[in-house]
């Protein structure tokens, strides 16, 4: 009879170890997935702070390459606003234009007597929205990003803005 028990109570361990091996997998597989699924969200939104960031910093960037006394300006063509960033080169007048086309952020760099046409530029990144403004020496620009997130740059330009320039060149364009 004693042998009995003890085989019983053998079997019982035995399955005992099984069942606890088997929740220790369970468990450990759940653990990956849950640390899977946790890492992909990280990823995913630290992918769109730097779109974002991306985005916030070239902006700034070309505006400060390129501040100068009465250089920078917002001009607009066929409702389409840009950034006007002016400088010579030699005694060539150029202009670097950023603006907002097909969901895009675009630059086109040429020569200032050369028309304005989107189409000729270079992507830079995916934007939904870009307005920019200027006053009183303080430049705001409004973006959305690719995934929605509302992006502003404001930079106080160092050397001026352009005042009368600017209308001046407008109504001659239009």
């Amino acid at each position: 009879m004693k042998k009995r028990r003890a085989a019983q109570q053998h079997g019982m361990q035995g399955a005992f170890v099984f069942v606890l091996l088997g929740v220790f997998a369970l468990m450990s597989t759940l653990l990956v997935l849950f640390g899977a699924q946790m890492y992909k969200g990280t990823v995913n939104h630290s992918e769109m702070n730097n779109e974002s960031r991306v985005l916030s910093s070239y902006v700034r960037s070309m505006i400060r390459a390129e501040d100068a006394m009465d250089a920078v300006a917002i001009e607009e063509y066929d409702g389409v606003e840009t950034i006007a960033l002016h400088e010579t080169i030699g005694d060539i007048k150029y202009v670097t234009w950023l603006y907002a086309y097909e969901d895009s952020l675009y630059e086109q760099f040429t020569m200032v007597d050369r028309p304005f046409s989107p189409i000729n530029g270079t992507k830079i990144l995916p934007v939904k929205e870009f307005s920019p403004k200027l006053e009183n020496g303080v430049l705001t620009v409004d973006m959305v990003d690719e995934s929605g997130k509302d992006v502003t740059v404001i930079t106080t330009l160092r050397c001026g803005s352009q005042g009368p320039q600017q209308t001046a060149r407008m109504e001659k364009e239009t």
